[in-house]
């Protein structure tokens, strides 16, 4: 297994101050000049970020329609989880844990849909149990969102929250910036043995708002600028007595 690599931030378009407790100033390993604006774009720009981690065994959680499978290296190795018909396993996640035994999946897969769960912090550590290698998990700016669409002359109106008349059939349960998000996968992950090998970022806004005779940016915040928190979790290497290593 090759060692991991430094974690790493990238910001597109514009470069954007990143957590303290991420390293920059590092080629990435995954990249992609694409871009998504839907479930199948994203799929494809997933597929040829992190081709070299959809070689062997997938489980892709959240999946959808699964249009990741025929874009993975073995579509046959490829296993999707929803609620829906589209899946190859039918999963509640906010009521069930993941029905595999540990470490069953080379790659685990889940884009987007943790801030949509109230059992987040459990259905995290779930995809770290069934994975023998890498977790890959993306999740949103809601903060950066709501300041966007202020902006734009939105009202503060945004997709997936505020308190509509009839209960919506999906909402998100969480409300956070870009730092408590890559504190969350950065430090959940630790505690089930797994090391960031790379945290980037894909969208960013260019928003600013100064105040005061200092002309203070109160925007000047990744909280405020980043977009979707894109992060590469492998599961640590432990170095025995004898010089050897293993995860």
């Amino acid at each position: 297994m090759p060692a991991p690599a430094t974690p790493t931030v990238r910001t597109h378009p514009s470069q954007i101050s990143p957590a303290a407790h991420v390293s920059t100033g590092c080629a990435l390993r995954y990249q992609s000049t694409l871009r998504y604006t839907d479930r199948a774009t994203k799929a494809r720009y997933i597929a040829d970020k992190y081709a070299d981690l959809l070689r062997s065994t997938v489980l892709d959680v959240g999946c959808d329609t699964a249009a990741l499978r025929a874009l993975v290296a073995q579509p046959g190795l490829y296993r999707g989880v929803d609620l829906g018909s589209g899946a190859d396993v039918v999963v509640n996640l906010d009521q069930e844990n993941l029905p595999f035994s540990d470490r069953s999946f080379e790659t685990v897969v889940c884009t987007d849909v943790l801030e949509h769960l109230e059992r987040c912090h459990a259905v995290m550590d779930e995809l770290c149990r069934v994975s023998s290698n890498c977790v890959l998990v993306s999740l949103p700016n809601p903060l950066a969102t709501l300041v966007q669409n202020l902006h734009d002359g939105g009202h503060g109106k945004i997709k997936y929250y505020g308190l509509p008349v009839d209960p919506p059939a999906d909402r998100h349960r969480w409300f956070f910036g870009y730092e408590e998000a890559a504190a969350f996968l950065t430090q959940r992950g630790a505690r089930q043995g797994f090391e960031v090998e790379q945290l980037d970022v894909e969208g960013s806004t260019s928003l600013y708002w100064r105040v005061g005779r200092a002309q203070r940016d109160v925007f000047a915040s990744p909280n405020v600028q980043a977009g979707t928190t894109w992060c590469v979790l492998r599961r640590a290497r432990i170095v025995s007595d004898s010089g050897g290593s293993y995860s």
